[in-house]
């Protein structure tokens, strides 16, 4: 098994671990559920700001897409496509954080 694709399947489990201990400290109800994205610097700071609880990972671009993917699978979530800038000189987004909020707990 390639090293990289093990190190992404251990930081997808140790993320749905973390998810998991998560919504029993936050008194999650079976119909609540995490939103997991890939996001960018600016991103995490405007859904830390409007959610809570968050649980934020940062890894490496090659490495945050194999574990993403991991983590929506195990989720049983569709996995949606990365949005691609229309304007071909606009820098590509850098993605370095994998994120989940739920979208029904927002801050007061």
């Amino acid at each position: 098994m390639d090293n990289n694709k093990q190190t992404a399947q251990y930081k997808a489990t140790e993320y749905i671990y973390e998810l998991g201990n998560a919504s029993v400290e936050n008194g999650f109800k079976a119909d609540e559920h995490w939103e997991v994205k890939m996001v960018t610097a600016n991103e995490k700071k405007t859904l830390e700001k409007q959610y809570y609880p968050i649980i934020v990972s940062v890894m490496e671009a090659d490495l945050l897409a194999a574990t993403f993917q991991l983590v929506k699978t195990r989720l049983k979530q569709k996995i949606e496509e990365i949005p691609v800038p229309t304007d071909r000189f606009a820098p590509k987004p850098e993605y370095r954080y994998m994120i989940a909020f739920n979208q029904n707990r927002q801050r007061r």
